[in-house]
Protein backbone atom coordinates (compact mmCIF):
# COMPACT_ATOMS: atom_id res chain seq x y z
CA UNK A 1 0.00 0.00 0.00
CA UNK A 2 1.34 3.40 -0.87
CA UNK A 3 0.93 6.73 1.16
CA UNK A 4 2.28 10.15 2.12
CA UNK A 5 2.97 11.46 4.84
CA UNK A 6 3.94 14.72 5.59
CA UNK A 7 7.62 15.65 6.42
CA UNK A 8 6.88 18.15 9.33
CA UNK A 9 5.50 15.11 11.23
CA UNK A 10 8.20 12.38 10.11
CA UNK A 11 10.44 14.88 11.88
CA UNK A 12 8.53 15.27 15.22
CA UNK A 13 7.94 11.81 15.13
CA UNK A 14 12.17 11.27 14.52
CA UNK A 15 12.80 13.55 17.22
CA UNK A 16 11.06 12.40 19.92
CA UNK A 17 12.01 8.60 19.41
CA UNK A 18 16.08 9.99 19.40
CA UNK A 19 15.16 11.04 22.67
CA UNK A 20 13.30 8.66 23.97
CA UNK A 21 14.96 5.66 23.25
CA UNK A 22 18.43 7.75 24.22
CA UNK A 23 22.27 6.38 23.04
CA UNK A 24 22.38 3.83 26.36
CA UNK A 25 21.53 0.72 24.27
CA UNK A 26 22.19 1.13 20.46
CA UNK A 27 19.78 -2.23 20.25
CA UNK A 28 16.72 0.17 20.75
CA UNK A 29 17.42 3.13 18.79
CA UNK A 30 14.42 1.35 16.50
CA UNK A 31 10.61 2.53 15.88
CA UNK A 32 8.15 0.19 15.05
CA UNK A 33 5.91 1.07 12.52
CA UNK A 34 2.23 -0.64 12.02
CA UNK A 35 -1.44 -0.09 11.22
CA UNK A 36 -4.02 -0.55 13.89
CA UNK A 37 -7.10 1.75 12.83
CA UNK A 38 -4.74 4.26 11.88
CA UNK A 39 -0.81 4.52 11.32
CA UNK A 40 1.22 4.13 14.49
CA UNK A 41 4.68 4.03 15.50
CA UNK A 42 6.06 2.09 18.65
CA UNK A 43 9.80 1.92 20.63
CA UNK A 44 11.57 1.45 23.89
CA UNK A 45 14.83 2.07 26.28
CA UNK A 46 14.59 -1.31 27.25
CA UNK A 47 12.52 0.06 30.50
CA UNK A 48 10.03 2.47 29.05
CA UNK A 49 7.64 2.10 26.02
CA UNK A 50 5.92 4.35 24.23
CA UNK A 51 3.32 4.15 21.04
CA UNK A 52 1.94 7.16 19.18
CA UNK A 53 -0.12 8.02 16.66
CA UNK A 54 1.46 9.11 13.25
CA UNK A 55 -1.16 9.41 10.99
CA UNK A 56 -5.05 8.60 9.78
CA UNK A 57 -4.86 9.19 6.27
CA UNK A 58 -3.02 5.94 5.24
CA UNK A 59 -3.97 2.51 3.75
CA UNK A 60 -3.85 -0.53 5.94
CA UNK A 61 -1.45 -2.83 6.05
CA UNK A 62 -0.24 -6.03 8.20
CA UNK A 63 3.63 -6.11 8.47
CA UNK A 64 5.33 -4.51 11.26
CA UNK A 65 8.06 -2.74 9.89
CA UNK A 66 11.23 -1.97 12.49
CA UNK A 67 12.80 1.57 11.37
CA UNK A 68 16.31 2.36 12.36
CA UNK A 69 16.24 6.09 14.07
CA UNK A 70 19.69 6.76 12.89
CA UNK A 71 18.74 6.49 9.53
CA UNK A 72 15.12 8.67 9.57
CA UNK A 73 17.78 11.38 10.91
CA UNK A 74 20.35 10.60 8.11
CA UNK A 75 17.30 10.95 5.79
CA UNK A 76 15.63 14.05 7.21
CA UNK A 77 19.09 15.87 7.84
CA UNK A 78 18.67 19.50 6.61
CA UNK A 79 15.28 19.12 4.70
CA UNK A 80 12.77 21.75 4.98
CA UNK A 81 8.96 21.34 5.19
CA UNK A 82 7.63 23.76 2.25
CA UNK A 83 10.87 22.53 0.18
CA UNK A 84 9.92 18.87 0.42
CA UNK A 85 6.31 18.82 2.10
CA UNK A 86 5.72 15.55 2.03
CA UNK A 87 7.27 11.59 2.08
CA UNK A 88 6.41 8.64 -0.17
CA UNK A 89 6.39 5.77 2.13
CA UNK A 90 5.39 2.01 0.36
CA UNK A 91 4.32 -1.01 2.53
CA UNK A 92 4.94 -3.94 1.06
CA UNK A 93 4.96 -7.50 2.27
CA UNK A 94 8.73 -7.93 1.29
CA UNK A 95 9.03 -4.51 3.24
CA UNK A 96 9.07 -1.11 3.53
CA UNK A 97 10.12 1.88 1.20
CA UNK A 98 10.59 5.04 1.97
CA UNK A 99 11.11 7.60 -0.54
CA UNK A 100 12.01 11.70 0.14
CA UNK A 101 13.69 13.44 -2.77
CA UNK A 102 16.21 11.57 -4.19
CA UNK A 103 16.85 9.55 -1.32
CA UNK A 104 15.60 6.22 -0.65
CA UNK A 105 15.42 3.89 2.95
CA UNK A 106 14.28 0.63 2.29
CA UNK A 107 13.18 -1.57 5.05
CA UNK A 108 13.23 -5.59 4.95
CA UNK A 109 10.68 -7.52 6.68
CA UNK A 110 11.83 -9.04 9.70
CA UNK A 111 8.83 -11.53 11.00
CA UNK A 112 10.37 -11.55 14.27
CA UNK A 113 10.17 -8.22 15.20
CA UNK A 114 7.85 -7.54 18.09
CA UNK A 115 6.40 -4.39 18.79
CA UNK A 116 6.62 -2.74 22.50
CA UNK A 117 3.65 -3.45 24.38
CA UNK A 118 1.76 -1.62 27.10
CA UNK A 119 -0.26 -2.86 29.46
CA UNK A 120 -3.57 -0.85 30.25
CA UNK A 121 -5.38 -3.97 32.09
CA UNK A 122 -5.84 -3.21 35.74
CA UNK A 123 -4.54 -0.12 36.11
CA UNK A 124 -5.95 2.18 38.79
CA UNK A 125 -5.87 6.54 37.81
CA UNK A 126 -3.88 8.68 39.92
CA UNK A 127 -4.23 12.52 38.78
CA UNK A 128 -3.50 14.38 35.98
CA UNK A 129 -2.12 17.43 35.56
CA UNK A 130 -0.99 20.05 32.32
CA UNK A 131 2.13 18.63 30.80
CA UNK A 132 4.83 21.52 31.19
CA UNK A 133 3.71 21.59 35.23
CA UNK A 134 4.30 17.70 35.32
CA UNK A 135 7.25 17.72 33.32
CA UNK A 136 8.80 20.94 35.41
CA UNK A 137 8.51 18.89 38.91
CA UNK A 138 9.85 15.26 37.17
CA UNK A 139 12.81 17.18 35.84
CA UNK A 140 13.51 18.93 39.03
CA UNK A 141 13.48 15.54 41.31
CA UNK A 142 15.69 13.65 38.64
CA UNK A 143 18.12 16.08 37.14
CA UNK A 144 21.03 15.84 39.99
CA UNK A 145 21.26 11.84 40.07
CA UNK A 146 23.46 10.32 37.85
CA UNK A 147 22.95 7.08 35.59
CA UNK A 148 22.61 3.50 37.30
CA UNK A 149 20.46 5.90 39.88
CA UNK A 150 16.77 5.46 40.70
CA UNK A 151 14.28 8.19 41.26
CA UNK A 152 11.41 7.80 43.82
CA UNK A 153 8.12 8.20 43.11
CA UNK A 154 5.82 7.80 45.55
CA UNK A 155 2.59 8.91 47.81
CA UNK A 156 2.95 9.27 51.82
CA UNK A 157 0.41 8.07 54.63
CA UNK A 158 -0.79 11.81 54.86
CA UNK A 159 -1.99 11.04 51.11
CA UNK A 160 0.88 13.30 49.34
CA UNK A 161 2.14 12.32 46.20
CA UNK A 162 5.97 13.25 45.86
CA UNK A 163 9.13 12.54 43.39
CA UNK A 164 12.41 12.49 44.96
CA UNK A 165 16.20 11.99 44.58
CA UNK A 166 18.81 11.51 46.68
CA UNK A 167 22.66 11.96 45.81
CA UNK A 168 25.70 12.62 47.94
CA UNK A 169 24.20 15.01 50.50
CA UNK A 170 21.17 16.61 48.82
CA UNK A 171 17.58 15.79 48.24
CA UNK A 172 16.02 17.00 45.78
CA UNK A 173 11.79 16.79 46.11
CA UNK A 174 9.11 17.76 43.77
CA UNK A 175 5.19 17.74 45.05
CA UNK A 176 2.37 16.62 42.95
CA UNK A 177 -0.46 16.45 44.35
CA UNK A 178 -2.79 15.48 47.09
CA UNK A 179 -4.53 11.44 46.51
CA UNK A 180 -5.66 8.56 49.00
CA UNK A 181 -3.99 5.89 46.64
CA UNK A 182 -0.78 4.70 48.60
CA UNK A 183 2.03 3.00 46.24
CA UNK A 184 5.78 3.44 46.19
CA UNK A 185 7.90 3.09 43.18
CA UNK A 186 11.49 3.06 42.04
CA UNK A 187 12.12 4.19 38.62
CA UNK A 188 15.31 4.24 36.59
CA UNK A 189 17.11 8.19 36.40
CA UNK A 190 17.86 7.00 32.94
CA UNK A 191 14.47 6.50 31.73
CA UNK A 192 13.04 9.70 33.61
CA UNK A 193 15.09 11.67 31.84
CA UNK A 194 14.05 9.56 28.56
CA UNK A 195 10.46 10.80 29.56
CA UNK A 196 11.42 14.54 30.40
CA UNK A 197 13.54 15.13 27.10
CA UNK A 198 10.73 13.20 24.65
CA UNK A 199 7.38 14.65 25.92
CA UNK A 200 9.57 18.47 26.33
CA UNK A 201 8.74 18.43 22.21
CA UNK A 202 4.91 18.46 23.21
CA UNK A 203 2.65 21.15 23.49
CA UNK A 204 3.20 22.73 26.81
CA UNK A 205 -0.69 23.28 27.04
CA UNK A 206 -1.44 19.23 26.98
CA UNK A 207 -2.88 17.74 29.87
CA UNK A 208 -1.48 14.19 31.04
CA UNK A 209 -3.18 11.28 32.87
CA UNK A 210 -1.23 9.27 35.58
CA UNK A 211 -2.07 5.72 36.31
CA UNK A 212 -0.59 2.80 38.48
CA UNK A 213 -0.63 -0.30 37.11
CA UNK A 214 1.03 -3.56 38.69
CA UNK A 215 4.79 -3.06 38.39
CA UNK A 216 4.56 -0.04 35.44
CA UNK A 217 3.05 3.24 35.94
CA UNK A 218 1.38 4.65 32.48
CA UNK A 219 1.46 8.13 30.79
CA UNK A 220 -1.37 9.24 28.98
CA UNK A 221 -1.89 12.52 26.62
CA UNK A 222 -3.22 13.43 23.13
CA UNK A 223 -2.10 11.05 20.41
CA UNK A 224 0.26 9.52 22.73
CA UNK A 225 0.62 6.44 25.88
CA UNK A 226 4.07 5.63 27.83
CA UNK A 227 4.37 2.75 30.40
CA UNK A 228 7.52 2.88 32.38
CA UNK A 229 8.62 -0.08 34.09
CA UNK A 230 9.08 0.30 38.25
CA UNK A 231 10.23 -1.54 41.05
CA UNK A 232 7.61 -1.87 43.83
CA UNK A 233 8.73 -1.14 47.10
CA UNK A 234 5.44 -2.48 49.72
CA UNK A 235 5.76 -0.11 52.90
CA UNK A 236 4.11 2.85 52.87
CA UNK A 237 6.44 6.18 53.69
CA UNK A 238 5.94 7.95 56.65
CA UNK A 239 7.69 10.84 54.63
CA UNK A 240 6.92 14.68 55.75
CA UNK A 241 8.92 17.64 54.85
CA UNK A 242 11.06 19.38 57.60
CA UNK A 243 9.32 22.44 58.63
CA UNK A 244 10.39 23.03 62.45
CA UNK A 245 13.14 25.59 61.17
CA UNK A 246 15.70 27.45 63.96
CA UNK A 247 15.33 30.31 61.03
CA UNK A 248 13.30 30.74 58.50
CA UNK A 249 13.60 33.82 55.88
CA UNK A 250 13.05 34.72 52.30
CA UNK A 251 16.25 35.07 49.84
CA UNK A 252 17.24 36.04 46.37
CA UNK A 253 19.38 33.17 44.59
CA UNK A 254 20.78 35.43 41.39
CA UNK A 255 24.02 35.87 43.20
CA UNK A 256 24.31 32.37 44.65
CA UNK A 257 24.27 30.75 41.33
CA UNK A 258 26.42 33.25 40.39
CA UNK A 259 29.11 32.25 42.93
CA UNK A 260 28.13 28.95 42.43
CA UNK A 261 28.85 29.07 38.50
CA UNK A 262 32.39 30.67 39.16
CA UNK A 263 33.37 28.06 41.99
CA UNK A 264 32.63 25.29 39.33
CA UNK A 265 34.60 26.90 37.04
CA UNK A 266 37.65 28.01 39.52
CA UNK A 267 38.52 24.44 40.96
CA UNK A 268 38.99 21.28 39.83
CA UNK A 269 35.81 18.71 39.62
CA UNK A 270 35.69 16.22 43.39
CA UNK A 271 37.49 18.69 45.46
CA UNK A 272 34.90 19.56 48.65
CA UNK A 273 33.37 22.65 49.04
CA UNK A 274 31.61 24.12 52.14
CA UNK A 275 28.68 26.37 52.25
CA UNK A 276 28.73 28.19 55.60
CA UNK A 277 25.15 29.80 56.74
CA UNK A 278 26.29 32.40 59.36
CA UNK A 279 26.46 36.20 60.14
CA UNK A 280 29.20 36.60 57.43
CA UNK A 281 27.93 33.51 54.97
CA UNK A 282 30.42 32.58 52.51
CA UNK A 283 31.52 29.57 50.41
CA UNK A 284 35.36 28.04 50.47
CA UNK A 285 37.05 25.49 49.26
CA UNK A 286 40.59 24.31 49.59
CA UNK A 287 42.80 23.18 46.28
CA UNK A 288 46.85 22.63 47.47
CA UNK A 289 48.17 25.70 48.88
CA UNK A 290 45.22 27.67 47.70
CA UNK A 291 42.19 29.03 49.91
CA UNK A 292 39.47 30.14 47.20
CA UNK A 293 36.75 31.95 49.45
CA UNK A 294 32.99 33.91 47.78
CA UNK A 295 31.17 35.93 50.21
CA UNK A 296 27.74 35.97 50.16
CA UNK A 297 25.03 38.54 51.03
CA UNK A 298 23.72 35.87 53.75
CA UNK A 299 23.12 36.88 57.41
CA UNK A 300 21.71 34.41 59.35
CA UNK A 301 22.03 34.41 63.53
CA UNK A 302 23.50 30.96 64.07
CA UNK A 303 25.96 28.59 62.34
CA UNK A 304 25.70 26.53 60.03
CA UNK A 305 28.44 24.19 57.67
CA UNK A 306 27.21 22.65 54.60
CA UNK A 307 29.52 20.32 52.08
CA UNK A 308 27.89 20.87 48.30
CA UNK A 309 28.28 19.99 45.02
CA UNK A 310 28.07 23.49 43.31
CA UNK A 311 27.39 22.46 39.33
CA UNK A 312 24.27 20.22 40.93
CA UNK A 313 23.19 22.59 43.60
CA UNK A 314 22.72 25.50 40.82
CA UNK A 315 21.16 23.34 38.39
CA UNK A 316 19.30 23.14 41.00
CA UNK A 317 18.50 26.42 41.86
CA UNK A 318 18.10 27.25 38.09
CA UNK A 319 14.98 25.09 38.19
CA UNK A 320 13.08 27.95 40.58
CA UNK A 321 10.58 29.89 38.69
CA UNK A 322 11.37 32.78 40.84
CA UNK A 323 14.91 34.50 42.06
CA UNK A 324 13.08 34.87 45.94
CA UNK A 325 12.39 31.32 47.66
CA UNK A 326 12.19 30.59 51.24
CA UNK A 327 15.05 29.13 53.66
CA UNK A 328 14.52 27.24 56.32
CA UNK A 329 17.13 26.41 58.92
CA UNK A 330 17.50 23.67 61.16
CA UNK A 331 20.29 21.39 63.16
CA UNK A 332 19.78 18.84 60.51
CA UNK A 333 18.71 20.15 57.57
CA UNK A 334 18.56 23.20 55.49
CA UNK A 335 15.94 23.97 53.46
CA UNK A 336 15.39 25.72 50.03
CA UNK A 337 11.61 25.88 48.52
CA UNK A 338 9.46 27.29 46.74
CA UNK A 339 5.67 26.59 45.65
CA UNK A 340 6.00 22.88 45.03
CA UNK A 341 10.22 22.69 44.74
CA UNK A 342 12.02 21.74 47.44
CA UNK A 343 16.10 21.67 48.11
CA UNK A 344 16.81 19.61 51.46
CA UNK A 345 20.86 19.97 52.11
CA UNK A 346 22.35 18.05 55.33
CA UNK A 347 24.11 20.22 57.90
CA UNK A 348 27.82 18.70 58.91
CA UNK A 349 28.15 20.78 61.60
CA UNK A 350 26.29 23.64 63.55
CA UNK A 351 26.67 25.96 66.42
CA UNK A 352 25.22 28.87 68.01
Amino acid sequence: MEGWIPTKRLKKITEFADKFCGTVEPIHRNIYLYFDNVLRVAMTDGCANADIFFSKEFFPFKNTYEIPIQHLKGLLKGLKSNSSPFVRMLALDEGLKIELDEMILNIHSNKNSTIPKINEDKITFLFEMRLKEFLELLDFASVHSYEGEFIHFFSTKNNEIYALSENFNISAISFFIKNNIHFNRLIPFTTVRHIIKSLSLISSNEVIKIFLGKDHIILKGQGFIISTCSEVKEEVIDFKLPDNFIENKKIKISSLKKSLNRIYTSIPQGLPVYMVFSKKSHIVSKDKNSTLTWNLDLNFNHNYLVEIKPRKLRSLLARFSNDEINIGLSKKFIALFDNNKYILLKVSEYSD
